[in-house]
């Protein structure tokens, strides 16, 4: 990684980090003023509205971020087809709203769709000034912008819980979230960056976008899919269990998983411009991912009833073998987490259309299967979809960048004895905390640090690219701190 690079990861991690701990705090909040069956009501619809979401972006944020000649008249057409695509989308939500109450049988729909309804109206004013920062990796103004907004997403939520809004006050919360952060981009915005719309320089937006979309609307579509087909086969509560196992481990990919994702794109696009080595830079950057996300899965596997109860209360104990199996389930996905951004940032978002189109069908029969068994066998059942995911991708990357399988994942070798060292540690020491009856935090404590001391090991004994860039880091500080 260069310096710019490393800034970026920086920032990016500074922001997700902060973020974590408003988002930790406002959630241990709500999942003390609302019910398993409140959440649930705005989980389905934030799933709904999340797939909407993607056709109102129609792939611009990431056709500005890797756009080698980005001229004024196709910035123009981008602000010109957010617009439009945006207040279409916002529309459509808002004339769903009432089949879909009919569908699942809650009326409560209807509320919070058209409240959510509202963000596609803000939202077209703000997405592309937010797409030139990641394209210029400006994440230090990113970092003010989201982590401001993340606070007033935080007590917005928990304050209109508090007086009695319940499954409303998420869907306010995420209407005030995006209102402050479109006025905070209007105000940190890149120089020569807001301009009137146009429609020349259109095509170069829509040919780009036409295949993003599809794919993401596809990817979204999948991700989300659980969420009606528990809802339907075990109810709304089985929706907000789920939801909230989920949710615990999707902390990891808002905080850390994004955070890379977020410099991946316009590094991998700045790399491709330059004619730089993508498959070392996809290796190594897959081997530091795998070494962080698999122990921290091995410690959610291990401690999952601990952490419900100490973050949600014991009335979501129901959650904890949910989450423990889904922990397991995603472990393979971050063989393959950053494909998508390689493939949209060397243009070839063709390719990522194709394997969607292969997968997704997959993992929907998988889940059906799964829905008639049990709740808890559709959570184990995301490890197939998963699997199938991974092969499709390699076979697709090792096209496009004439690279082998060995070459591209063979460091993330080293990252499986790295997570076994961890784990091993995190299991030994969580055996003496449940034995001798320690308190939840105190052993959830102990756990995690044995868990990061034997990565830590690990790492230096394996040589692995993680520990090289831990050192590297602690050099840079060390001089930094000398007079």
């Amino acid at each position: 990684m260069n310096a710019k690079v490393r800034g970026a990861l920086v920032w990016s991690f500074a922001e997700r980090y902060a973020s974590l701990i408003v988002n930790i705090a406002s959630t241990m909040a709500l999942a003390r003023l609302l019910t398993p069956a409140q959440i649930g009501v705005y989980s389905v619809c934030a799933a709904f509205v999340t797939v909407a979401t993607v056709l109102r972006d129609f792939g611009i944020s990431e056709y500005l971020i890797q756009e080698k000649e980005l001229t004024e008249d196709k910035l123009r057409a981008a602000y010109a087809g957010a617009i439009a695509i945006g207040w279409s989308v916002g529309l459509v939500a808002l004339l769903a709203r009432h089949p879909l109450a009919e569908y699942l049988r809650e009326p409560g729909v209807v509320d919070v769709i058209g409240i959510l309804a509202l963000n596609f109206a803000i939202l077209p004013f703000a997405s592309p000034a937010f797409a030139l920062l990641n394209r210029h990796m400006e994440f230090r103004r990113i970092f003010i912008i989201q982590f401001s907004s993340s606070m007033v997403h935080a007590c917005t939520g928990v304050l209109l819980a508090m007086n009695g809004f319940g499954f409303r006050s998420l869907a306010w919360a995420s209407v005030a979230n995006t209102a402050f952060q479109a006025l905070l981009l209007l105000a940190m915005r890149p120089p020569g960056t807001l301009l009137l719309p146009g429609l020349k320089g259109m095509k170069h937006v829509f040919g780009y976008g036409s295949y993003f979309v599809t794919s993401r609307l596809i990817e979204t579509f999948t991700r989300n899919a659980h969420e009606f087909i528990i809802a339907r086969s075990f109810g709304l509560t089985s929706v907000g269990l789920f939801s909230r196992a989920l949710g615990l481990l999707e902390m990891f990919y808002t905080n850390v998983t994004s955070a890379v994702l977020r410099v991946a794109t316009p590094a991998f696009a700045d790399q491709h411009r330059q004619g730089g080595d993508l498959p070392t830079l996809y290796a190594q950057g897959t081997a530091m991912m795998t070494a962080i996300a698999w122990p921290f899965f091995g410690f959610v596997a291990l401690m999952s009833r601990d952490i419900m109860r100490l973050l949600f209360g014991p009335q979501w104990d129901a959650a904890a073998p949910i989450c423990t199996l889904l922990a397991l389930a995603i472990m393979p996905t971050y063989l393959y987490s950053l494909g998508p951004n390689l493939l949209n940032a060397t243009g070839h978002v063709a390719k990522r259309l194709r394997i969607n189109l292969v997968y997704s069908p997959i993992h929907l029969a998988v889940l059906l299967v799964a829905s008639r068994i049990s709740l808890e066998a559709l959570a184990a059942s995301w490890i197939v979809s998963h699997l199938v995911a991974l092969s499709l991708y390699v076979y697709y990357m090792r096209t496009l960048l004439g690279a082998t399988t060995r070459t591209l994942l063979g460091p993330s070798l080293k990252s499986a004895l790295v997570a076994a060292g961890s784990i091993a540690a995190q299991a030994l020491v969580a055996e003496v905390a449940h034995r001798y009856q320690l308190p939840l935090l105190v052993g959830l404590l102990l756990t995690g640090a044995a868990g990061l001391a034997g990565l830590l090991v690990a790492a230096a004994s394996l040589q692995h690219p993680l520990a090289q860039e831990l050192m590297r880091s602690l050099q840079h500080l060390r001089k930094r701190a000398l007079p």
